[in-house]
């Protein structure tokens, strides 16, 4: 598989039928909460999963995003983001 396209697609990504994320160098960035996932072989019948759910973890840093310049006495908008990785 390729961390790098997000894609499980050797026989080597899976142990026992379960993949590791992690090893497997793949990141979830989307919301957290429940949804699915779906398998689709390259011929054959495509499977989904039931419901899973991803919970945040900790916040682990603040993430601050706006614009690069700021005038004295003019209003600036930023964004303060909590990242948990």
């Amino acid at each position: 598989g390729s961390g790098a396209s997000n894609i499980l697609n050797q026989a080597g990504d899976f142990t026992s039928g379960v993949a590791n994320l992690t090893t497997d160098g793949i990141t979830y960035t989307g919301a957290s909460g429940a949804g699915t996932f779906t398998f689709t072989p390259a011929s054959g019948t495509a499977v989904t999963s039931s419901s899973v759910t991803i919970s945040p973890g900790a916040a682990t840093k603040l993430v601050v995003t706006g614009t690069g310049t700021q005038t004295a006495g003019a209003s600036n908008s930023i964004t303060i983001t909590a990242k948990d990785a």
